[in-house]
């Protein structure tokens, strides 16, 4: 529609004509981000919120100070409170809600309060122009309502929740629509996944994994993946709500666990599969074996360690996955646990526009256990919250599961969780390949000795100093190899490669690791060293042993050794994981101590102790008055699985490196080169950053992209060489 008041016709955008016969009327994109917000909003019930967020977003721009700045005016115009006032005054008692949208739609969802910039501040003390051309009442006039009851002690957070959902309706909306005008060839180049798309994509997994079966030799672990694929297929046929997947390391989960999705997906219409990943090295090999199987163009892999295809044909499958990862409209989303969750409780465009596609999706978290325990009574409420409000199904997919239903300990514990696997205590009986010893403390010569006893042996470690520490007393010798965050990504994929060929060549491979390699990591050695940690990391570093049950065709076992380090870690998160791993297994002295009665009562032990909300977030959004002050940008900085306090370096060795390191010195749009270049950077601790550039091994480009300048502080056995350095906690998770 176009509004035209005494012959005058309001414009949203402009373009360069100066007659503005090409200029977009702001009653057409009112009408247009209004109809797509609806639609968007549909989907969890809420249409009607997502239309009248929709006209009411831009009408503060019906006014002629805007229409003067689009003019070429330079004077500053506030045209969202405006906009945020009307919903106030129209929506009825919940018109504070959609205030917060649209006050936000450009900035941010703002905090609520009185100070200055806080939304009630706004509401109250700004200025409506004098000027301003209403929209018709009848447009903006009506009782809003949430499409959901509200939860004895949750109703703060299902209404902060609906919230950000709604923001993202109208965010995304605005999104496309101005895209249209502006950049219709971004538009036209813009992927838009259909209703038909995961129909097609179940064929074609059921044709891979038919022809995979065909090919399995005969063993007891192909037996018992088939049992597993199968029982998956047949829960999948349940209707939407939690499960656990809880199969051994080697069960093959991975792809059970997407024929599972992509079938429930089918049987209850749900739009898409989400695959949410804790750690790097399980994100880009997941995501490479269901491209291969499914096709790249419909599996976006999303996270800021993402490699762009380098040919030159593939520039264009490169812009197109830069717009799908823009708001996740694809049909098989794979990204990590902090993309997922960090974007649930983020206040920014950017970060929501993803969020109401999120609903109506199967959602998979891969590596269940590994959700920060100081930010789990959040992510726990989030999950349900999707299940019971926004149509969506949850996976919790690991070995290791841990007790996210213990209402004792957990205020946010999760409802009912369905296990779709029928008997998992006999699964991992019968899928048992190692046999764990612990064998108490020993020193570093001592394990430096055992590891030169075995030919193919794997060693985990806590931190990087003592990883390098052990390395070096091992160096020299053939076959030896570290394995730290130290090293940048593509350097560690290409040791990971060299490793893997040792492995199967059955050539000597002795690998110093940190826990990088614990979760995901398609390694398979006949011994595993670990010292002592946390009973979820133990079995991680297990699943790393006999992982393929070779060992067992000739009555054998992998063998794994649990040791205490000479220098106990200093970190208090590792040591209280270390006690709660000790008190379970005195507890439970007969039990298989990697067994799943042994691993629930290590998790009900540790969330006993463990700060589960260390921010406080959940009393911060359930604090319910009737002004409705949510602290939504206090909360998007205070939600961070990965504190601040890295400085990504970039390691410029390569050639490859090289190249993009002098494409940034001078490119206009640095931010395209800053991806590839994550390939080739190391995230460091602030002090061990200042370490470097105090000694002049730092080079500023452009005065903010930190480039390692002295290129000998780079070991290609080690990586990046600081004396006296530390891990940090979440070193491999990912953005």
């Amino acid at each position: 529609m176009q509004r035209e008041i005494m012959d005058k016709i309001f414009y949203a955008h402009s373009t360069k004509s100066p007659d503005k016969s090409n200029w977009q009327p702001l009653g057409d994109h009112l009408e247009e981000v209004a109809r797509l917000a609806e639609d968007f909003a549909a989907i969890f019930g809420a249409g009607n919120w997502g239309r009248f967020a929709g006209l009411l977003h831009d009408a503060g721009k019906a006014t002629g100070a805007f229409q003067r700045r689009l003019e070429g005016s330079t004077q500053r115009v506030d045209h969202s409170t405006f906009g945020a006032q009307l919903a106030k005054e129209n929506a009825g008692q919940l018109g504070l809600l959609l205030s917060y949208i649209i006050a936000g739609h450009h900035g941010g969802l703002p905090d609520g309060g009185a100070q200055e910039g806080e939304l009630h501040y706004r509401l109250r003390l700004g200025k409506v122009p004098p000027d301003v051309t209403l929209l018709p009442a009848a447009d903006i006039q009506q009782e809003l309502v949430p499409p959901f009851r509200l939860q004895k002690d949750y109703a703060g957070f299902n209404l902060a929740f609906f919230t950000r959902m709604i923001f993202s309706c109208l965010v995304d909306a605005d999104f496309l629509d101005t895209e249209r005008f502006i950049t219709p060839e971004k538009k036209a180049e813009r992927p838009i996944t259909d209703s038909g798309e995961i129909p097609k994509l179940k064929a074609k997994l059921d044709g891979h994994l038919a022809e995979l079966a065909e090919k399995a030799k005969p063993t007891q672990v192909n037996r018992l993946r088939q049992e597993i694929l199968a029982q998956c297929r047949a829960k999948a046929e349940l209707p939407p709500q939690i499960f656990s997947l809880t199969v051994p390391t080697g069960g093959g989960k991975t792809l059970s666990s997407l024929a599972f999705a992509l079938d429930h997906a089918v049987v209850n219409k749900l739009r898409r599969v989400i695959y949410a990943i804790p750690f790097t090295s399980i994100i880009e090999q997941n995501a490479k074996v269901f491209q291969d199987i499914l096709g790249c163009e419909q599996v976006l892999e999303h996270h800021c360690n993402y490699k762009e295809k380098d040919d030159p044909e593939d520039s264009a499958y490169n812009r197109r996955r830069g717009l799908t990862a823009e708001n996740w409209d694809a049909p098989l989303v794979v990204t990590t646990n902090v993309q997922f969750f960090e974007s649930l409780f983020s206040n920014k465009p950017s970060h929501c526009r993803k969020l109401h596609n999120i609903a109506g999706s199967v959602i998979i978290l891969d590596e269940a256990q590994a959700i920060p325990t100081e930010y789990l009574e959040p992510c726990l409420a989030a999950l349900r919250e999707l299940v019971q409000h926004y149509g969506c199904t949850v996976v919790l997919c690991t070995a290791t599961q841990p007790a996210l239903d213990d209402k004792s300990n957990l205020r946010s514990a999760l409802p009912e969780i369905h296990e779709i696997i029928t008997a998992p205590h006999q699964l991992y009986k019968e899928l048992c390949r190692t046999q764990v010893h612990f064998i108490g403390k020993l020193t570093d010569a001592g394990l430096a000795e055992r590891l030169e006893a075995e030919n193919q042996v794997l060693c985990i470690v806590p931190t990087k100093p003592q990883a390098r520490s052990l390395f070096e007393q091992l160096q020299g010798q053939e076959g030896v190899y570290h394995l730290s965050t130290n090293m940048y990504p593509e350097h560690r994929r290409r040791v990971l490669n060299e490793i893997r060929t040792r492995l199967k060549s059955k050539e000597l491979c002795r690998v110093v690791s940190t826990s990088l390699v614990e979760a995901g990591v398609d390694l398979d050695f006949p011994v595993v060293y670990r010292a002592m940690a946390g009973l979820d990391s133990i079995a991680q570093a297990a699943g790393r042993c006999n992982r393929e049950g070779r060992m067992n065709e000739f009555g054998e076992l992998g063998q794994v050794y649990v040791y205490e380090p000479e220098k106990p870690p200093r970190m208090p998160w590792l040591k209280r994981c270390m006690a709660r791993a000790n008190e379970t297994l005195r507890n439970l002295p007969d039990a298989d101590p990697l067994g799943l009665v042994t691993m629930r009562r290590y998790f009900e032990l540790l969330y006993d102790i463990q700060e589960l909300d260390k921010k406080q977030i959940m009393p911060r959004l359930n604090q319910m008055t009737r002004e409705l002050y949510f602290p939504f940008r206090e909360i998007a900085g205070d939600f961070r699985f990965i504190e601040d306090d890295t400085v990504g370096i970039i390691v410029p060795v390569e050639p490859d490196a090289q190249e993009l390191v002098r494409g940034l010195r001078h490119t206009e749009f640095p931010r395209t080169t800053l991806r590839k270049l994550q390939q080739y950077s190391v995230a460091l601790r602030s002090r061990e950053f200042m370490t470097l550039n105090s000694a002049g091994s730092i080079e500023m480009v452009r005065g903010e992209f930190p480039v390692l300048r002295n290129l000998a502080a780079y070991r290609d056995d080690i990586g990046i060489c600081i004396e006296g350095g530390d891990v940090w906690k979440a070193e491999d998770l990912i953005c």
